[in-house]
């Protein structure tokens, strides 16, 4: 079985370029509807020449599709990707899809997520050829709405997760055989200060300034943070590679805090403000730590320096981490021992600060990440994708898939 995906899916790289060139040039942005319609009609075409039913979902923003494979093994296996961009509608027309004299693909979208939503079609079109269908049930859930998330894709992949066994999440990889295993997790808060307002001149000593009191809460903020590594400059892309350092996110701290918006109705430098606000983004590696820090965050409420004001906080806890628990260090190991055995290549593990539906999934199955095709630049109009590692990214997808299925 394994010596019959390699060959289909080498003998079928060009059907790989060509489906990936003509899903790259359809606009597919966040929030467009229509596209992400098209480009998700593209892909239940191909799924649905394999055998699979498809269901489309649509909202206002998007549409979206459920692809499934029936089986006769025991295990139901949810595969995620995603045909939402973040470029406008017309980016394909003003620069279309192109490969390089390296063979590096170009376009918007093309390697997040477009390489690895066609990739995940020819792996599971090559297990097919081969025989295979040692599992109860293969999902594909390609999300319309990836980008900027949505309720509806959140209740898609929870729905979904609850009907599996285990995940894959198929979205952009790291360079160098990199794949993802833990992702941070995310938290949101609005801290809401009420002072009294008056005459800075006059009336100082019958007012109590909000903004002086949102910044003693910032610092109590700040101080739920792990320390940072050093100086930022020394962990640049660039300063790494010049040290000689795998950049694989071992350097990100461990709970980040980060005010990203602050402001007040008051303008005027002779008024004393009586209100401020500010919001900010939380983000953790582990359940324990966003629940202690979740706890810390709403007892500020009650630490007002300011006589005269008071503190309202709001929010909490909105996505949990994508954690390595056993189950999920399973799954990594068989992906790292079928590269070794297949391409003699070692498996960079990856940490991340970012999101993916891999942080919904883990809340419910043991969950294995960024298995795509490797690309650059992502969200930038230079993006491309490498396609050199099409042809191994998909076989490796495609077999440890397979084992997973048979023997998790």
């Amino acid at each position: 079985m394994r010596e019959a995906v390699k060959k289909y899916i080498a003998e079928h790289y060009e059907d790989y370029v060509k489906d990936l060139e003509a899903l790259t040039n359809i606009d597919s942005g966040n929030g467009d509807r229509e596209g992400t319609e098209a480009a998700n009609k593209f892909v239940a075409e191909k799924m649905t020449a394999i055998g699979a039913t498809t269901e489309f979902r649509y909202n206002d923003r998007a549409c979206h599709l459920i692809s499934r494979l029936k089986g006769t093994g025991k295990y139901t296996i949810l595969l995620v990707a995603h045909v939402d961009t973040v470029f406008k509608k017309g980016e394909a027309a003003r620069r279309p899809f192109h490969v390089d004299e390296n063979n590096f693909a170009w376009g918007p979208g093309v390697g997040d997520d477009k390489a690895t939503v066609v990739e995940v079609i020819y792996g599971l079109e090559a297990l097919k050829a081969a025989g295979f269908d040692n599992f109860k049930e293969i999902i594909y859930y390609t999300n319309g709405e990836e980008e900027g998330g949505s309720k509806t894709a959140e209740d898609i992949v929870a729905e979904l997760s609850q009907q599996s066994d285990f995940a894959i999440i198929m979205d952009v990889a790291r360079p160098n055989w990199g794949i993802v295993t833990q992702r941070k997790g995310n938290a949101k808060y609005r801290v809401e200060v009420t002072g009294k307002g008056g005459h800075h001149g006059n009336a100082s000593q019958s007012c109590a300034n909000a903004i002086h009191q949102l910044a003693y809460t910032i610092t109590e903020l700040q101080k739920l943070a792990s320390p940072m590594p050093g100086n930022p400059e020394d962990y640049t892309a660039a300063a790494l590679k010049a040290r000689g350092i795998v950049d694989a996110g071992q350097f990100i701290p461990q709970n980040t805090v980060n005010v990203g918006v602050i402001g007040s109705t008051n303008d005027k430098i002779s008024v004393i403000p009586g209100d401020a606000f500010c919001e900010v983004n939380i983000r953790c590696f582990t359940i324990e730590e966003q629940q202690r820090i979740d706890a810390e965050v709403k007892a500020l409420a009650d630490k007002v320096v300011i006589p005269g004001t008071s503190i309202k906080i709001t929010g909490g806890i909105v996505t949990g981490p994508m954690q390595k628990t056993a189950q999920a260090q399973k799954m990594v190991d068989v992906y790292k021992r079928i590269v070794k055995e297949e391409y003699s290549a070692e498996v960079n593990e990856w940490v991340a600060g970012g999101l993916t539906d891999g942080n919904r999934t883990a809340k419910f199955v043991p969950t294995l990440d960024a298995l795509g095709v490797e690309n650059y630049d992502e969200h930038t109009d230079h993006e491309s994708v490498d396609l050199n590692t099409a042809v191994p990214r998909t076989t490796a997808f495609a077999l440890t898939l397979a084992e997973l299925a048979e023997t998790f």
